[in-house]
């Protein structure tokens, strides 16, 4: 009887125990990094009634009689599974992946613990706010740098501590520099002017009498077919006969440059008929002989349609009666007297028309002429005053003589004070009729072009008639014709500047200004650096940089041949040896030259002055990296974790801070990551590892123990007392 006692109550003792753990497991639910317990039990020891007996011969042995003497508690272990992470997004928080442990220290010894809920002290030592132990890690040098023997020590935050200044080595520049940078005149034109088709006028700048372009071009094969009576045969029913031609071909045979060119072909394809371009502008041709469908076609699609409507003339040509073609122009020059201008859309300017009424201008039209050199008059700051004179219109039927073109370019010359040419290596006049220049300006219009620079920009021009007696005829088609446009505005040369920051070696700070100035040369530019303060220049201050075709710098060279930039900041530091990094070839990440606006900038440079330590970071190897105001960041120390054997082992101290136990294996440092295959998790805390589910359930099986422990005992009473009541 008093063995069951004693196995009921073992059992009721170990499973209290049991109990607490529980307990203990469900009040720590919530402590950071808490890592669960759990009990085992073991069968206690038995008492041998009889031992076990061999076999006898034939017969059976027998076993062993034995009685249990209750349980005891096995072992009370220590769970060290993973929990789980929360995010709290803290600096110095920090979470341990993996069955390291963060190390700390209470100056006398060393302990260890998951929980990573850390704070700076009053020192900026990183510690655990519930003990105040310091974090165990390797401090790192004022580089940066983790020399060879580091030892293991505090870690701390030192922001009191500095940043040292660094010396700029290297500025980077970059982006675009405008390659349409060279200095330009401004070049305005007005609207076309055309006269009648003349025999030395090109087939090229030929026009129908409504001024549409022909669109006849060098190498164009142009063929002229008519149908002659007197060679109709078996195999020609038509008599037609024909010839091909090429526009500036140089076969005196086949090649044909002038209007008149093309005249002589057809009177000589029609047995020698007159054909003379008359005074209107009109091809008139004579027949000799009775023709039919005369044609004049392009292989040009752009031209065939025009230039065939432009020579059409009756199908059926009889022998000595007249035809003529469609009145052709071309563009006006110098020399054509305004009574024998058209505008652009081939109307008459002046004179009188077929029944002797003028048309246009007439006698006693005042011509004016203003404008500007310099300054447009919108600027406030203009000092430059309007210019202006005026010519007096005649037709050329008395006295004076048939005003011409010429006199308004040479009035408009005047008036302005321009001189004859513009300065560039072409030598253009300033003031002309345009000509068969290949330069976007059309033909025979009025054209101006200022000298290089803003300082001679052309501005507000105007040519207008008035019309003195008030009465019809108005000069409106003139004055529509001398309406101007820009073809180039006047600039001065470009250059463009860019300044950036530089340091000594104390940190004083120097401003560097980079000037690019745009040569005459196309990609090549002068560059030149100064400073705004007291430092001087010693070496390389200025130089040429190149581009290639691409766009890239091909060269950049200094004036001195130098290889660098040499300053010394007169302030009693070192001289400044900078390299100037432009780019290269190929590289579009340097400096570019391309038809773009300009935007070149010194994007960087390496030096930097003091900085102060404002920030802190750490990442997953355990790095602790600090920014200072300079902008810069080095690393400040690493958290060393340590590595057990058996983790299990460790002995719960106090705080939620374990100490190494003769079974949990000697500590091994390392860096998170590398030495140690747990990592940091910065920003974030280990939850608990407690399992509510699975306590639960141990509680309720710990309960029926203990319940059924304490029914041992209650019956081993009962059955004591049917014992001791036996002697009644």
């Amino acid at each position: 009887m008093l063995r069951s006692l004693s196995a009921g109550i073992s059992g009721l003792q170990n499973h209290q125990t049991r109990m607490d753990i529980i307990g203990n497991n469900i009040a720590n639910v919530n402590t950071t990094g808490y890592k669960s317990g759990r009990v085992t039990f073991e069968e206690s020891f038995s008492q041998l009634l009889q031992g076990a007996s061999r076999p006898p011969g034939s017969g059976g042995g027998t076993n062993p009689l034995q009685v249990g003497l209750g349980m005891g508690v096995g072992s009370i272990d220590t769970l060290t599974a993973q929990g789980n992470l929360e995010s709290t997004g803290r600096v110095l928080d920090l979470a341990i992946q993996g069955s390291a442990y963060f190390g700390v220290s209470d100056g006398k010894g060393t302990y260890y613990s998951r929980n990573g809920g850390f704070q700076l002290d009053a020192n900026g030592k990183v510690v655990l706010p519930t003990n105040g132990m310091i974090l165990q890690g390797k401090m790192a040098d004022v580089n940066g740098e983790f020399p060879a023997g580091t030892v293991i020590g505090d870690i701390s935050v030192p922001f009191n501590e500095q940043s040292p200044a660094k010396a700029t080595e290297a500025v980077q520049f970059s982006r675009n520099l405008d390659s349409e940078s060279d200095a330009k005149g401004s070049v305005i034109y007005s609207q076309r002017f055309l006269h009648a088709a003349k025999t030395t006028d090109t087939l090229t700048t030929m026009y129908n009498g409504k001024g549409t372009d022909l669109g006849m071009k060098d190498g164009d094969q142009i063929t002229i077919g008519v149908n002659d009576a007197s060679l109709i045969t078996v195999a020609n029913p038509t008599g037609l006969v024909q010839k091909t031609l090429i526009v500036g071909g140089t076969d005196p045979t086949t090649g044909i440059t002038s209007i008149q060119d093309l005249a002589t072909q057809i009177s000589g394809l029609m047995g020698a008929s007159p054909a003379n371009i008359i005074a209107s502008g009109a091809l008139q041709i004579t027949p000799t002989a009775n023709y039919t469908n005369l044609q004049v076609t392009s292989n040009n699609p752009l031209s065939n349609s025009a230039l065939n409507k432009a020579f059409n003339v009756p199908s059926n040509l009889l022998s000595g009666v007249s035809v003529t073609t469609d009145t052709l122009k071309a563009p006006a020059i110098a020399t054509d007297r305004l009574v024998d201008v058209y505008d652009s859309s081939g109307q008459p300017l002046a004179g009188q028309d077929a029944l002797g009424n003028y048309v246009g201008m007439q006698n006693g039209d005042v011509i004016d002429i203003t404008g500007l050199v310099g300054k447009d008059t919108a600027n406030s700051f203009n000092t430059n005053p309007l210019l202006s004179k005026s010519i007096t219109f005649a037709d050329g039927t008395g006295v004076p003589p048939a005003t011409t073109m010429a006199d308004i370019l040479s009035m408009a010359r005047d008036t302005l004070k321009l001189p004859t040419t513009d300065g560039t290596v072409q030598e253009n006049p300033t003031v002309s009729m345009n000509s068969t220049l290949d330069d976007g300006i059309p033909d025979g219009s009025i054209v101006f072009r200022g000298a290089k620079g803003t300082a001679f920009a052309l501005n507000n021009i105007t040519i207008r008639a008035t019309n003195q007696d008030n009465q019809n005829p108005a000069p409106t088609l003139f004055n529509s014709n001398t309406s101007f446009t820009d073809k180039q505005k006047a600039q001065d040369v470009g250059v463009f500047d860019t300044s950036i920051t530089v340091y000594d070696d104390t940190g004083e700070e120097h401003i560097l200004n980079m000037t690019y100035v745009h040569t005459s040369q196309p990609g090549v530019w002068n560059w030149k650096v100064g400073f705004n303060g007291k430092e001087s220049i010693t070496q390389g201050s200025s130089g040429q940089v190149t581009f290639g075709q691409d766009g890239s710098v091909a060269a950049f060279t200094y004036t001195d041949n130098s290889s660098s930039l040499v300053v010394d900041p007169n302030n009693g530091s070192k001289l400044l040896k900078i390299d100037l990094d432009v780019g290269g070839p190929g590289n579009f990440q340097g400096l570019t030259q391309f038809s773009s606006p300009t935007t070149v900038s010194a994007v960087k440079q390496d030096g930097y002055t003091t900085g102060n330590l404002q920030d802190i970071s750490i990442d997953e190897s355990g790095f602790i990296s600090g920014s200072f105001s300079n902008g810069t960041a080095r690393k400040l120390a690493q958290i060393q974790v340590v590595d057990f054997t058996n983790p299990g082992g460790l002995q719960r101290v106090s705080d939620s801070v374990y100490a190494a136990s003769s079974n949990s294996g000697d500590p091994v440092y390392g860096a998170p990551g590398t030495q140690s295959s747990s990592t940091i998790k910065p920003g974030a805390l280990e939850m608990s590892n407690v399992d509510l589910a699975a306590q639960f359930t141990d509680m309720i099986t710990t309960q029926r123990g203990y319940q059924a422990n304490a029914r041992i005992i209650t019956v081993s009473d009962t059955m004591l007392e049917e014992l001791v009541a036996l002697k009644r």
